[in-house]
């Protein structure tokens, strides 16, 4: 997920036709040449947004998530109902594209593809498709992925400024990537210290009822040890919701995510999550500067090691492109260092 305004921070960041109305799916590529991208019509999206959930999405989102997306006061009866109700509503949060904003896409999703071309041919995920989302669910400016789809808030248009949007767009592309490349995922998370943990990591009951789900990050089976190697010290990142209900005073999404590293303790077959009475952490972040060593200084969008390392994708591209380093740290340069060499090698 990527926003303007970020949880903690949000770093914001060939020839085609179309015809005067959106087909079913509009293909952006030449002639015998496959698409690089595809544009989704509201019809086609609003089946995407539901089945291609690949991550488990549907399976883990909270009813207070469901509530806050909704904004809706009254409880639901049971998950079940508050599902069928969901997707119901987040399948009618998507509207069909005009031509001038596929066309503007399609401009940047080729500037992006030439530079992931620049360090590997094999970087640029295929068969991704965009499909428009109205803001109803997140909130203006808010960028999410799921399957190969992803989800352009319509807020955005008419662009402004394209530029702008470049890299939000490479910060996107990497989620597909990472989603489909598991061994690149694991050895880029293992660069910032996150890795998946032999047993299952499983949250107590006061923590699955204020679970808030980053579509991008939805696994929170990534583990980081904070106390150099010291068997059990682990954690994980965790955005949860400030409040336990949705309250019409506080209509915007963000206005209730909260985010914190959590230990884990090893219940012998899982390891589960710690916390109050009330879901808070037992492990402050000012207490775990361990944590911000391991994961480095170049981006402050921490709520997730995707989120870490797509923000970290996005500025190796942008570095290497331009051949301009002077803005890293010596540590935040290394790691756009490995960052560069493991694409390189796909």
């Amino acid at each position: 997920m990527n926003h303007k305004i970020s949880f903690i921070y949000f770093s914001f960041m060939l020839s085609l036709f179309f015809g005067c109305r959106l087909k079913k799916e509009s293909q952006a590529s030449g002639k015998n040449i496959p698409a690089l991208i595809t544009f989704l019509d509201s019809t086609k999206a609003s089946e995407a947004i539901i089945l291609d959930d690949i991550d488990g999405f549907y399976d883990q989102i909270s009813e207070v998530e469901m509530q806050i997306q909704m904004k809706r006061v009254e409880p639901f009866r049971n998950r079940a109902e508050a599902l069928s109700e969901y997707k119901k509503f987040i399948s009618r949060e998507v509207t069909d594209w005009k031509t001038e904003e596929m066309s503007a896409m399609l401009r940047l999703f080729q500037q992006v593809k030439s530079m992931c071309d620049t360090l590997s041919p094999r970087i640029f995920p295929g068969g991704m498709r965009l499909i428009k989302v109205k803001t109803n669910h997140y909130g203006n400016d808010v960028y999410y992925t799921r399957g190969k789809n992803i989800l352009i808030p319509e807020n955005i248009f008419p662009l402004e400024d394209e530029s702008r949007q470049l890299p939000v767009m490479i910060h996107e592309v990497f989620h597909i990537l990472s989603r489909y490349n598991m061994e690149l995922k694991h050895d880029l998370y293992e660069k910032i210290g996150f890795f998946k943990t032999v047993k299952p990591i499983k949250l107590n009951p006061a923590l699955q009822k204020i679970l808030l789900t980053n579509p991008d990050g939805v696994s929170f089976q990534y583990a980081i040890e904070l106390e150099g190697g010291v068997p059990g010290k682990m954690a994980v990142p965790l955005i949860t919701s400030k409040f336990k209900n949705f309250r019409p005073d506080n209509p915007a999404f963000f206005d209730y995510l909260n985010f914190d590293l959590y230990e884990l303790i090893d219940m012998g077959s899982y390891y589960e999550v710690v916390s109050d009475e009330l879901g808070k952490t037992t492990i402050p972040l000012k207490n775990t500067p361990v944590f911000f060593t391991k994961i480095k200084d170049n981006t402050q969008y921490i709520i997730h090691p995707d989120e870490i390392m797509a923000d970290n994708f996005m500025l190796a591209l942008l570095a290497y492109e331009k051949g301009e380093y002077s803005k890293f740290s010596k540590e935040g340069k290394t790691l756009i260092d490995l960052v560069i060499a493991q694409l390189k090698n796909m």
